[in-house]
């Protein structure tokens, strides 16, 4: 699945932390945002790891499942990087109100 994670972390440490984890698991497309192709369970281990960065009360982490559909219609402006898959896994669409749930 497709999977858009953006991020506004003010601590460096931490920020350095979570890049160099999404790093590993997708495109960086943007400064503070990465664009996945993650399995149902690397969703859930993303989402676990952020969970246990120290963050501060003004940061946030926010994972964007989107479906086939949905991520196919992105307009990109600019230099955008569109990240390519073949084999993608839908694992719930109706009217695209809650393609995954964490």
């Amino acid at each position: 699945m497709h999977v858009l994670i953006s991020y506004d972390i003010s601590d460096h440490k931490v920020r350095k932390k979570f890049f160099s984890y999404l790093r590993e698991k997708g495109l960086h497309s943007q400064k503070s945002v990465f664009e996945c192709d993650l399995e149902p369970e690397d969703i859930k281990q993303v989402h676990s790891f952020a969970q246990e960065l120290d963050l501060e009360p003004q940061d946030s982490i926010v994972l964007y499942p989107l479906c086939k559909r949905c991520s196919s219609k992105a307009s990109i402006l600019g230099q955008g990087i569109r990240l390519e898959e073949t084999n993608w896994i839908v694992i719930w669409l109706k009217n695209c109100t809650s393609c995954f749930t964490i």
